[in-house]
């Protein structure tokens, strides 16, 4: 007898769940991991589970993932949800130029990245993400970059299914070869967390097949995979196990999700948690760095 998984027309609780962790994650590791000594859970946790950064990578690219699939499910006008989706790297952006200027110290990359006209039409545009030494004001904006573009394609993916997908995966994995070493292959190499979860909705809703679902998530790997074996930069923090343990969360809780889920993903802290999380990982660099005394 073959068990059919339930379509699903709506987003399952346990992601909510997902959200508001990676934001409390995110948070951890780049502004209290950043600040405090940590060598003892880093020692524990860290490094036999293979996860560098205090855990980081593994938050931005759970809600890389969890952003590809809520997408998909999202049928208000595009517009509007670029305009949410850009909004929290905007203000950041904005507020991070305002601070350098008066020399508050807040996380930028370099330490010294100044506030030209032309630096900030870069990272307002977040065009600078992608651009090789380029000052970045607010270092983690690349995230809302890959974001915008996940909800740019979902409306894309839910047109034309599966081709978009490996389209997707086609462009990231010529850039990363072409160009190991960019910024560009640096930032595009997680977007296929993106992809990953646009694949997991669409299975979901039943538009595809597990077999063709479970190809393109391995089809995935390729990108993360390919520049760990040419960038050695990239491969001393394990990012491909940091990628797959945050595509196995997610397709698990959207297997799994259940009552107990539900209940824990209704209170009013853990639905704050979830909307805002993006907000807490571009905002730990610019409000938090101060708070804590500056840059360590």
């Amino acid at each position: 007898m073959t068990v059919t998984a339930p379509q699903r027309t709506t987003i399952v609780p346990a992601v909510t769940l997902l959200q508001a962790g990676a934001g409390l994650l995110a948070v951890y590791a780049y502004l209290i991991g950043q600040h405090f000594d940590l060598a003892v859970i880093r020692a524990v946790l860290n490094r036999p589970l293979g996860l560098g950064e205090d855990f980081g990578p593994l938050a931005l690219l759970v809600l890389l993932a969890t952003t590809g699939y809520t997408a998909t499910f999202d049928r208000s006008p595009l517009v509007s949800r670029l305009q949410r989706t850009y909004l929290p790297a905007g203000i950041a952006v904005g507020l991070a130029a305002a601070l350098v200027t008066f020399g508050v110290p807040i996380w930028t990359s370099p330490d010294t990245a100044g506030t030209s006209l032309l630096d900030f039409a870069g990272n307002l545009s977040l065009v600078s993400q992608l651009v090789t030494n380029a000052p970045l004001l607010v270092p983690l904006a690349w995230v809302v970059l890959l974001q915008l573009v996940g909800v740019a394609t979902a409306e894309l993916t839910r047109r034309f299914g599966v081709v978009v997908p490996i389209a997707q995966i086609i462009v990231v994995t010529v850039v990363v070869a072409v160009a190991p070493t960019s910024r560009a292959a640096l930032v595009l190499v997680f977007y296929p967390l993106v992809i990953f979860g646009q694949v997991i909705a669409l299975h979901s809703r039943g538009v595809i097949p597990t077999w063709i679902a479970s190809g393109i998530a391995m089809l995935c790997a390729i990108p993360v995979l390919g520049l760990n074996n040419t960038n050695e930069q990239f491969a001393q923090w394990w990012y491909p196990v940091a990628s797959l343990i945050a595509a196995l969360l997610v397709a698990v809780a959207v297997v799994v999700s259940g009552e107990t889920a539900r209940r824990l993903a209704g209170h009013a802290a853990v639905r704050w948690l979830a909307d805002h999380a993006i907000w807490l990982v571009v905002l730990a660099g610019v409000i938090g760095y101060p708070l804590l005394g500056g840059a360590p």
